[in-house]
């Protein structure tokens, strides 16, 4: 798979009337260009995005749901791993005037419904994508709902009710073995980048690296950044070397089915 299959630029610009015409629903993958680990590509994230945005795709066709892959945005925050080589950092006004422009073109295209899937877990990430898709829903009157987990929703003040949030429900089947969270560059992200892109990981380091976890009390240094180096001078929370023992194919079905049912969900109230 590469990140053109399946996705908006890689098609003609009658593909994309075609898509209008049928008034197929949008699906905006979402990432950054990030530090992953000694063993991970920095495009970890986008990648993931767009895998979860084929598989949701699959899905909704299946329940006669029209639906197209826009071009991934990747120009994000890496709030938590800024300081390393690889990780890019753009301002916050700046990506989320990118991600609101982004949705207006498409709303200028002539879709009616976008739905942002997000595969980087950064605060102020995710607080620039509410505030993009929040002024899409009420400046242009675009159906623009960003999908976000439903557990972490009282963290951002939000119910899971307004127009312009999706609701995600969190994950409940175990597809991990190891003991260690993969909080970034783990055993999860190093599974699906070896089973959908094997050329961007390195295995042989991934089998080597020892398992790191947060200190209890110190998560918040890590997600803010500034620490991240003292906490995993390589850039990594987890534990890359059970890569192979997660249960990849039913994560990625999980995941997929999970925001199939919310979009499904959401578009009843469309």
């Amino acid at each position: 798979m590469k990140i053109a299959d399946d996705n908006m630029i890689n098609m003609k610009w009658t593909d994309i009337q075609t898509a209008v015409d049928n008034k197929a629903i949008v699906l905006l993958p979402l990432g950054v260009i990030e530090e992953h680990g000694p063993q991970l590509c920095l495009g970890t994230d986008i990648y993931t995005a767009q895998i979860i945005c084929s598989k949701v795709k699959e899905g909704l066709e299946e329940n006669g749901v029209k639906s197209i892959i826009a071009p991934p945005f990747y120009w994000g925050i890496c709030q938590s791993t800024r300081g390393f080589l690889g990780s890019f950092n753009i301002r916050m006004e700046t990506a989320e005037n990118l991600v609101f422009d982004i949705l207006k073109t498409l709303h200028d295209f002539g879709f009616n419904e976008v739905y942002g899937i997000n595969a980087h877990g950064d605060i102020e990430q995710n607080i620039l994508f509410m505030n993009s898709f929040k002024n899409a829903y009420e400046q242009i009157g675009l159906n623009a709902s960003y999908c976000f987990r439903k557990e972490v929703l009282h963290h951002y003040g939000l119910t899971g009710n307004e127009e312009y949030i999706c609701p995600v429900s969190p994950q409940e089947i175990i597809v991990s073995v190891a003991k260690e969270s993969d909080v970034h560059g783990g055993d999860i992200e190093t599974a699906i980048i070896n089973k959908y892109y094997p050329a961007y990981v390195d295995v042989n380091i991934a089998k080597k690296l020892p398992a790191i976890t947060i200190e209890s009390g110190k998560e918040m240094e890590w997600i803010l950044g500034g620490k991240t180096k003292e906490m995993s001078k390589d850039g990594y929370i987890g534990n890359p070397s059970a890569y192979d023992q997660v249960k990849i194919n039913e994560h990625i079905e999980d995941t997929a089915n999970r925001y199939i049912e919310a979009i499904s969900n959401k578009r009843k109230n469309v």
